[in-house]
C-alpha cells in the first residue's frame, strides 16, 4: 500500500470512528428526553430508523460505540503493522 493512500485511510477511519462516537454520545445523553413515541436516527445524512422507541435508545447508542471500537480497532491494526514492519533501520 502506498503513502499516500495509507495516510487517506488513516485519516478518513479517524473521521469516521469520532464521528460514531459523537453519535453514541449524543444519543447517550438524549436518553429518555424525546418527543412523541420516539425519535428517528440519522447518520452522515443516511437514515437509520425514523421511529425508535424511547426504551430503544441506549441499545442504538451502544451499538454506534461497538461501531467506533471496530473501527478503532482497524486503524490501530494499519497504524501498528507500519511500526511493527519498521522504520527501525539506522543508516
Amino acid at each position: 500500500m502506498n503513502v499516500i493512500f495509507r495516510w487517506v485511510v488513516i485519516i478518513f477511519l479517524t473521521f469516521i470512528t469520532a464521528s460514531l462516537v459523537n453519535k453514541g454520545i449524543d444519543l447517550w445523553s438524549l436518553g429518555t428526553n424525546v418527543d412523541g413515541d420516539g425519535i428517528g436516527v440519522h447518520f452522515f445524512g443516511f437514515e437509520i430508523n425514523d421511529r425508535v422507541k424511547e426504551a430503544n435508545i441506549h441499545t442504538y447508542a451502544i451499538g454506534f460505540f461497538v461501531a467506533s471500537l471496530i473501527t478503532l480497532l482497524i486503524l490501530i491494526a494499519l497504524v501498528g503493522k507500519k511500526i511493527l514492519k519498521g522504520n527501525t533501520a539506522v543508516s
